[in-house]
This record gives C-alpha cells, sequence and structure tokens, in this order.
C-alpha cells in the first residue's frame, strides 16, 4: 500500500467518526437540554398552579360570609359599605379585585370603586363566567380585562340567600406577576416559557412580543373572541425545523428582540386551566459540547498515527525492561521479610483501632441524644407557646359552650365542642412531635420521606422562626424522595442547621430561610440558605471541627462537626459555602433509595 493511498483511508477514517461523535454529542446535548426544561417547566407549572390556584376558594368563603348576605340584602344604602368591605378584602387577600354583579350583569360594587379603573356600573353579563354562576355553578375564566385591558384569572360563584341568586361574587386574579417573578422561581435563566390557551394564542409569555399572538395563525372562534374584545389577536412570525445532525429534536425559529433565534420546546399540559405550557431552551450554551468532540477526535487520531512510533520505541525498550525486572524480583524478596513483619503491627494496630471506632461509635450516640436534649431545652419557649395556645382557645371554647348550653343553644355548643376536640388533636400532636424528637436512636437506617421530614423539623424551629420574624420559602418537588437513613439523626441535622440559621438572623430586616429541595439522578440535595452575615471565609475550613465555634457565650462547637458525622455515615455529604447575596448556605446530599416495585 502506498504512502498517500494510507493517508488518504486514515483522512476518510478521521472524517467519518467525526461526523459520528457530532452526532452523538448533538444527541446528548439536546437530550440533556430536553431534561433540564422538563424541570424547568415542573417548577414553573408548580408556580403558576400556587399562584392562581390559592384563590380558588377566596369566592365562595366571601359568598358565605354573613356580613356580604346582610349588605347585599339593604342595597341600595349598604352600597358604599359593600365597596369599602371587598377593598378591605382585596388588600387583606392580595387578589387583584374583588366585585358583585347583580342577575343583570351589572356590577353592583367593586373593591376599586374609587380607584382611577373602576368597574361599578359595567355591563359584565357577556362573560361566560357571569353566566355560568348566575345559572348556579361555580365557574372559572381567563380573558384579558376588558376595561383594565390586563390578563387575569376569574373565579366567579353565586351568592344565594334563601335559595335565590341575588348576586355574583367575582374575584380577578393577577397573571402578569407570574412573567415578572418566573425567572427566579422556576430557573429560566437561560429559556423562555409562553402559555397558550384553546385556539393555539399566546396568553402569558416572559417574552413582551410573543404576548397575544397567535401559534397558527387562524383566527379565533367567537367563544374564544370574547376573551380578547379589546386587543387584535396577531400571528406570530415562528417556523420549525430538525435540528442539525439530530432530526429527532424539532426546534422553533422564533423572533426575541427583532433576532431570529432558534429554541428547543419542551411542552406540558395545565388541564385544570385549559393552557399548554412551553418551556423555550436555548441551545446556544451547548455548542461547546461539539468543539470538544471535534478535539477529541482529533486527538484519537494523533494518538493513532503516533502509536505505530512508540511500538518501535517500546521493542527496544523491551530488553532493558527484562534486565529492570530481575533487579526487581530480588529487591522484591529481600522486602517481603520486612513486610510480612510491617503487616503483622498493621493487624495489631487495626484491632486497637477498631475497638476504639467502637467506642468513639457510642460516645457520638451520646452526644447526638445530649445534643438533642439540648436544643429541646432551648426551644422549651417554642414547646410552652404552642401549648398554650391551643389550651388557652379550649379555656374560650369551654366558658363559650358553657353558656351556649345554659341559654339551649345546643347546635352551636355542640359545634364549640367539635372546634375543642380539634384543638386537643392538636395538641397530642404537639406532644408526639416533640416526644420523637428526643427520643434516643435505634441506631437503625429505614426509608425517610425527604419532605415529611423537613416539615417535621421545622415544626420543631417554627415558634422560634416567628419569634425572630423570620420567614420561610419551601421549595419541595410534588414526589417526595425517599433515601435510606435514621430520621432521628437526621432530623437532628436539620434541626441543628435552622436553629443555627435563626441565631444567624438575629436583627436581619426581613430575614428568610430558603429551603429547597433538588433531586438530580440517583441523588436528591437539600439547600438550607439564610440571610445572616455569613462565615468568615478564613472560618469556611474549620466550621466542621470538633469544638470549633463561632459563638462568644455559648456552645460547644461539637453540632456542626457531629451532624457531618451523622450525614457521612448515612453515605452522604454536609457542605457550607456562603451564598453570592448574602447569608450562609448548607447542603446535605445524600442518594435516592431504592424502594423497589
Amino acid at each position: 500500500m502506498s504512502k498517500q493511498l494510507r493517508w488518504f483511508l486514515l483522512l476518510c477514517g478521521y472524517l467519518l467518526v467525526l461526523m459520528l461523535a457530532a452526532s452523538a454529542a448533538q444527541h446528548w446535548n439536546y437530550r440533556q437540554l430536553t431534561l433540564k426544561a422538563q424541570h424547568q417547566s415542573d417548577n414553573l407549572a408548580a408556580f403558576i398552579r400556587y399562584e392562581i390556584g390559592r384563590y380558588a376558594d377566596l369566592p365562595e368563603q366571601i359568598a358565605n360570609s354573613g356580613l356580604l348576605q346582610s349588605l347585599l340584602l339593604e342595597l341600595p344604602d349598604s352600597n358604599d359599605q359593600l365597596n369599602q368591605y371587598l377593598f378591605q378584602l382585596q388588600r387583606s387577600a392580595d387578589v387583584a379585585d374583588l366585585y358583585l354583579v347583580n342577575p343583570s350583569g351589572i356590577v353592583i360594587a367593586s373593591s376599586n370603586a374609587h380607584g382611577r379603573i373602576y368597574y361599578l356600573g359595567r355591563d359584565f353579563g357577556f362573560r361566560p363566567y357571569v353566566q355560568d354562576a348566575l345559572a348556579g355553578q361555580n365557574a372559572q375564566y381567563y380573558a384579558l380585562g376588558h376595561t383594565s385591558e390586563r390578563r387575569g384569572y376569574y373565579y366567579s360563584v353565586p351568592v344565594r340567600i334563601q335559595g335565590q341568586i341575588l348576586a355574583v361574587m367575582v374575584a380577578k386574579v393577577d397573571l402578569e406577576p407570574i412573567e415578572q417573578h418566573q425567572q427566579q422561581i422556576a430557573g429560566l435563566a437561560d429559556s423562555h416559557f409562553m402559555v397558550t390557551g384553546q385556539s393555539d394564542e399566546v396568553f402569558l409569555s416572559s417574552v413582551a412580543e410573543w404576548r397575544l399572538t397567535s401559534l397558527s395563525g387562524k383566527a379565533l372562534s367567537p367563544p374564544e373572541q370574547q376573551r380578547y374584545i379589546t386587543q387584535a389577536i396577531k400571528p406570530m412570525d415562528y417556523a420549525i425545523r430538525s435540528a442539525m445532525l439530530a432530526s429527532g429534536y424539532p426546534l422553533w425559529r422564533l423572533k426575541i428582540d427583532g433576532k431570529a433565534a432558534s429554541f428547543l420546546p419542551y411542552q406540558r399540559a395545565l388541564p385544570e386551566f385549559g393552557w399548554t405550557l412551553t418551556v423555550l431552551a436555548s441551545p446556544a450554551s451547548h455548542r461547546t459540547s461539539l468543539w470538544w468532540a471535534f478535539l477529541l477526535v482529533t486527538l484519537f487520531y494523533s494518538s493513532a498515527l503516533l502509536a505505530f512510533w512508540v511500538r518501535r520505541e517500546r521493542q527496544k525498550r523491551h530488553l532493558q525492561l527484562v534486565q529492570h525486572n530481575q533487579q526487581l524480583e530480588q529487591r522484591v524478596i529481600a522486602r517481603t521479610k520486612d513486610l510480612a513483619e510491617t503487616n503483622s503491627q498493621l493487624i495489631r494496630q487495626i484491632e486497637r483501632r477498631e475497638q476504639t471506632e467502637t467506642e468513639l461509635a457510642q460516645t457520638e450516640q451520646q452526644l447526638v441524644q445530649t445534643a438533642k436534649l439540648a436544643t429541646i431545652g432551648a426551644l422549651s419557649a417554642s414547646l410552652n407557646h404552642e401549648l398554650n395556645q391551643p389550651l388557652t382557645a379550649l379555656q374560650s371554647y369551654a366558658q363559650t359552650t358553657e353558656k351556649l348550653i345554659d341559654k339551649g343553644y345546643l347546635i352551636d355548643a355542640k359545634t364549640n365542642i367539635q372546634a375543642m376536640r380539634q384543638l386537643m388533636q392538636r395538641l397530642s400532636v404537639i406532644v408526639a412531635q416533640f416526644k420523637d424528637f428526643s427520643r434516643k436512636s435505634s441506631g437503625k437506617n429505614q426509608l425517610v420521606q425527604v419532605n415529611k421530614l423537613i416539615l417535621d423539623a421545622l415544626g420543631i424551629v417554627k415558634h422560634q422562626c416567628q419569634q425572630q420574624g423570620v420567614k420561610i420559602r419551601l421549595q419541595l418537588p410534588d414526589l417526595s424522595p425517599t433515601v435510606l437513613a435514621d430520621p432521628i439523626q437526621l432530623e437532628q441535622v436539620l434541626v441543628n442547621i435552622l436553629t443555627n440559621g435563626v441565631q444567624a438572623m438575629t436583627g436581619v430586616v426581613d430575614a428568610t430561610f430558603h429551603i429547597v429541595v433538588k433531586t438530580q439522578q440517583q441523588q436528591v440535595s437539600i439547600h438550607i440558605r439564610d440571610q445572616g452575615p455569613g462565615i468568615e471565609p478564613h472560618h469556611l475550613e474549620r466550621i466542621f471541627e470538633a469544638f470549633f465555634t463561632t459563638k462568644q457565650r455559648d456552645g460547644l462547637g461539637l453540632g456542626l462537626s457531629i451532624s457531618q458525622r451523622i450525614v457521612q455515615s448515612f453515605g452522604g455529604q454536609l457542605e457550607v459555602r456562603n451564598a453570592p447575596t448574602a447569608g450562609a448556605e448548607f447542603i446535605i446530599s445524600l442518594a435516592i433509595a431504592k424502594t423497589g416495585s
């Protein structure tokens, strides 16, 4: 074979492998991007459901209130009182608008009656959510506001008095804050999103120029057009094409800031709202891996070309290695005797070490129990407060019930007794919670639900947080991950970290705990971040050392050291770092347990 032909075949093989590697890298990139978009979609969907769904019961609660019904019967004399009452409810519930519609579809009372934009006297009888409520059904509806021209989600219920529907109670949820806060809530740093309605119209989006446009470009049906009476829905300029080197992945070509860009879509349905959520991930950040694939293939072929030369050099050195091995064998024989003696010494040292480790484990268990009892002592005010509240309520209910029985109001007395039973159940739960926390660990690992464990730990330090004005921002997955651990010891670790965080945030304005549970592949990580002063950089390396403490007056410096050993005994890790904004962030990483079928 000639030298020219050999080089030609090597070049063809190089190009073929280069294409295969680029295709594999592209598929892997889009797979990772899809998984990331799926995770972002889960977070954003949960955020949307929470922001809208938390107001679902508000109209019915207002409609059933005795004050509203009495004011409604006194119309028109009580019109100003109704407006003021709805205004106060709107401010306390933090909902966009509250208003009452009479059977003719006219707004007779509104929380914005004295505002620049008001609904009082407006005819909303054409809205389906008003028509359904007048027909006796609870309704929900999304639309662009006819008067305010702000997108909202509407909940409506009929107001029944003596079996007759006298009005419709409507609560409007403003949806624009979802677009403003989604980046922080859902982690869409490199992505965008859109929420489309039943006719593929874009109702919500992180990109302003996409809003109130149509993906399909088709005209809306008359019922759907009612949602956007004051706004024309224009077609969106977009196209769909297959990704290069990964034809199984579609890419949407959209305009953003006047420039066309490609995005990988991930869609999921939000059936309770009649929407489809689409997360659009940008593949631009993953293109670097293609260059790495090219570089690796090039290095591989360069290595192959050098292999022949290396082989010849090895043959030359083979004889030298044989001679050197003979010398090494003689040295090995001489060292074997020394190693045998050393091995005997090591066996004795191992036995002593195992005995010492057993004693250390027992001592550590005693320290954990002592730390738990110390924590309960520190939280005694919390336990006292948690017990005093229901006890005080029980005393009040008992006195009221005695008077009701004397007056013959047995039905009201029965209602009070049921409330007293619920308070007694609450007392039982509080006592059981602290009893479980204080009992000594069995030392055996078992399957533990991470979400429940975090909520139990928060229950222990709840009152301490309330006393210090510390808020809790909790982000848990819908499906709780399961780990294999000792629940009592792991709960002690969480309580230690939370208690330290509360102490660190003493005097901090708007102090907040950020607690996030993340799952990735077969691992779960619990992130606990406070807003205290953080940890001095020169203390970070020593923070888990035994007897090291930054507290000037109290603290033995054993809490974090024991916590790290506990987490390590479960095969996990406990890490700490300073957050980019403020405060310290503790991260507990554990393997997800296989629960079987």
